[in-house]
């Protein structure tokens, strides 16, 4: 009966016990990937240069918030395939002019955190070669002492971004890009 009382007390004090703060993203933990679908199947790409800060603020009540900023070292993303990495460094991503993906925005929680997950969403301004857009993407969050981790998916247009879509003899890519976040993050 005890442990009973004792863990519901400790889960009634979770949002007490959420890091507040500001962390960095630690790279050697982090990794983003997109999936662009094609006529031929499709490939993934990923890097894991990936740097900002995450500032987390309790706000009303149970409620929590943070401000993000964050880029992609673009010049890194790899597919696997050394000549599409080359061309969509150069024809598509343009990375000479535009070497970072960036995106500047907040999350807020979903949903009232409990002891494993926190249902949050990531919201603001995702910015590839000249173009930003406003993105909304779900995310779950997992709190430990001095940490977050947190992991995400969302689907983007190229065409929103003024990328033309890939093609190659027979290869058609779909203009619809799954992008996906595995994020580690630190206290500074």
């Amino acid at each position: 009966m005890k442990r009973w009382l004792a863990a519901a007390i400790i889960i009634g004090q979770i949002p007490a016990l959420l890091p507040v703060g500001t962390f960095r993203i630690e790279s050697t933990d982090s990794r983003v990937e997109f999936v662009m679908r094609d006529n031929r199947g499709g490939f993934t790409g990923s890097t894991d240069r990936v740097e900002g800060t995450v500032t987390v603020r309790q706000g009303e009540g149970e409620s929590f918030a943070a401000a993000v900023e964050a880029r992609i070292d673009a010049r890194t993303l790899v597919t696997g395939n050394g000549l599409r990495d080359g061309q969509m460094r150069r024809d598509f991503l343009r990375t000479d002019q535009h070497p970072f993906i960036t995106f500047r925005g907040t999350v807020s929680t979903r949903d009232r955190p409990t002891a494993t997950t926190i249902r949050a969403v990531l919201r603001g301004q995702l910015t590839i070669r000249e173009a930003t857009r406003d993105v909304e993407m779900p995310i779950d969050v997992v709190a430990l002492a001095d940490e977050y981790r947190a992991t995400g998916e969302v689907v983007v247009k190229l065409s929103e971004y003024g990328i033309p879509i890939p093609r190659f003899l027979i290869f058609v890519a779909e203009d619809p890009v799954t992008v996906r976040l595995r994020i580690r993050l630190r206290r500074i």
